[in-house]
């Protein structure tokens, strides 16, 4: 389901109409608040007459009053099969035998509906079962279980007054899902169960569901980002689930934030670290980000050993950014480093990680690095965090070890992922194009031994009061200081060009 479009002033000049297309802009997964509830109701379950007795209420729907004979010489029964059957319908109430004839009685006319001619047979058996539904939508929604990053993520927003009325919901939304709630519990729908009544609700723990948000806008308009549940659910269940696709809406706008003049400290350290490979983007004031922007969003290109630095937009933690890092990280690796640790500096933003993609991507990193430890006995590679301020808990449930410093020690909107010697990703979160909007990500990553290497040394520089008096302080610095830092040679200036023909 497509949320309501938020009103977007007209853009011009970031590229033209025809140059546009989707732009992934950012990937959270947030925690859907649900409840556990014991349902008393009851069930009535189709078809508990034979296949015959079936038929003969049928044949009579069809020739009330017919004689037994003729009914018996319609289905081949001599009279002892013929009495069998007779007694099972008689026994239920549906038949009548009156002077050698059959007669339906009103019980048995008022087994079949206007649009069938087929009796809808029943018996009612009573039923409590425990259903989970999320306090949003009041849709089903299955426990699964959790690791505890993800019990650390941010969590959709709920009205007090509507999750405090939850048990008044119930029944209408039980009933309303029932076939969907059947056929998860049965693993396919059974068209003989229906529902017959709801007799009483009572409500249970609490227990949080997760859901991805995939925030996409366009090349002409990447500030203006919607949410895009498909990862989560199907068109049609969305479309069951309005309040949810609304909490989702109202958490991407809480996202949007404002330029503002000191955002150009962190463009500068673009340039600052990979002066060759943006020096066509660059003007006597500083760099030309809408530019270089477009540039990024047309021309990504490959990863290759020619071009061992590349544009990115969008945030560095989605699913093809990912892929792309894990490749310069290949490359990287091809110079025998092998760092004991590595750096990631978060950007001072709301819900920066928030997505079960960090853990993934921190244990797929770790493990392409202890491939190239020579000692089997050697620690894995620490994943040693980076924030300012008040960091959120799952940055601290994320990475082996945080460092948090008070003062800001680099610019508040820049991010850093350096793995020493091997590679280097370093982006900028603000609105492109719009002074207010979501943040656009917009860098680089790169594996050429120049820019790793000044990475290395600008994070050298000012890391050292967050590390100061932590138990990580010494192997990280000496990580820093040491892994490939000296290392001023490399490939050609001309291979870390943009490549104009990607």
């Amino acid at each position: 389901m497509t949320p309501t479009k938020r009103p977007i002033l007209s853009l011009t000049g970031l590229m033209k109409p025809e140059e546009d297309g989707p732009l992934d802009l950012a990937t959270y997964d947030v925690q859907l608040p649900c409840r556990w509830f014991e349902i008393d109701h009851k069930i009535a379950v189709l078809g508990r007459v034979s296949l015959t007795a079936e038929f003969l209420l049928r044949l009579l729907k069809s020739a009330d009053g017919l004689d037994e004979a003729s009914a018996a010489a319609f289905f081949g029964f001599d009279l002892r099969d013929m009495s069998f059957v007779l007694s099972e319908v008689e026994g239920e109430g549906y038949v009548q035998r009156r002077e050698g004839r059959l007669w339906l009685t009103l019980a048995g006319q008022s087994l079949f509906r206007s649009d069938s001619d087929q009796p809808q047979i029943f018996e009612v058996e009573a039923v409590r079962e425990n259903v989970g539904f999320d306090l949003i939508s009041f849709a089903p929604e299955p426990k699964r279980y959790l690791e505890d990053f993800e019990f650390c993520l941010p969590e959709l927003a709920v009205r007090p007054e509507i999750a405090s009325s939850a048990t008044q919901h119930i029944p209408g939304t039980f009933r309303r899902f029932y076939p969907e709630i059947q056929a998860r519990r049965e693993r396919k729908r059974d068209d003989k169960k229906s529902l017959y009544s709801v007799d009483n609700v009572s409500a249970g723990d609490r227990f949080p569901a997760t859901v991805r948000i995939s925030v996409k806008s366009t090349g002409m308009r990447p500030h203006a980002g919607e949410p895009d549940l498909s990862d989560w659910r199907s068109e049609p269940e969305l479309e069951d689930r309005p309040n949810t696709v609304d909490a989702a809406s109202a958490f991407v706008d809480r996202l949007v934030t404002t330029r503002h003049s000191a955002d150009g400290e962190a463009y500068a350290v673009l340039l600052e670290l990979a002066p060759e490979f943006l020096k066509e983007f660059t003007r006597r004031d500083g760099l030309n980000v809408e530019r270089y922007y477009r540039e990024a969003f047309s021309r990504a290109g490959e990863v290759r050993s020619d071009r061992p630095t590349l544009p990115i937009v969008g945030a560095l933690l989605g699913e093809k950014n990912l892929r792309r890092a894990m490749e310069v990280v290949s490359y990287g690796l091809r110079k025998e480093a092998k760092p004991a640790s590595f750096l990631w500096l978060a950007p001072m933003m709301h819900h920066w990680g928030a997505t079960q993609l960090l853990p993934e991507f921190l244990k797929l990193l770790k493990a392409q690095l202890r491939q190239k430890q020579t000692d089997p006995s050697a620690p894995p590679a620490m994943a040693v965090g980076l924030a300012t301020g008040r960091p959120e808990s799952h940055l601290e449930r994320a990475f082996d070890a945080l460092a948090v410093s008070d003062v800001p020690r680099f610019p508040r909107i820049l991010e850093v992922l350096l793995v020493p010697g091997v590679m280097a990703s370093v982006t900028v979160h603000a609105p492109i194009g719009s002074q207010t909007g979501l943040p656009v990500p917009l860098g680089f990553i790169s594996f050429d031994p120049r820019v790793v290497g000044r990475t290395q040394a600008y994070m050298a520089e000012r890391v050292g009061p967050m590390l100061r008096n932590k138990p990580f302080e010494t192997a990280v610095m000496e990580t820093l200081l040491s892994t490939g830092a000296d290392d001023a040679e490399g490939v050609p200036e001309a291979a870390n060009e943009v490549d104009q023909g990607a």
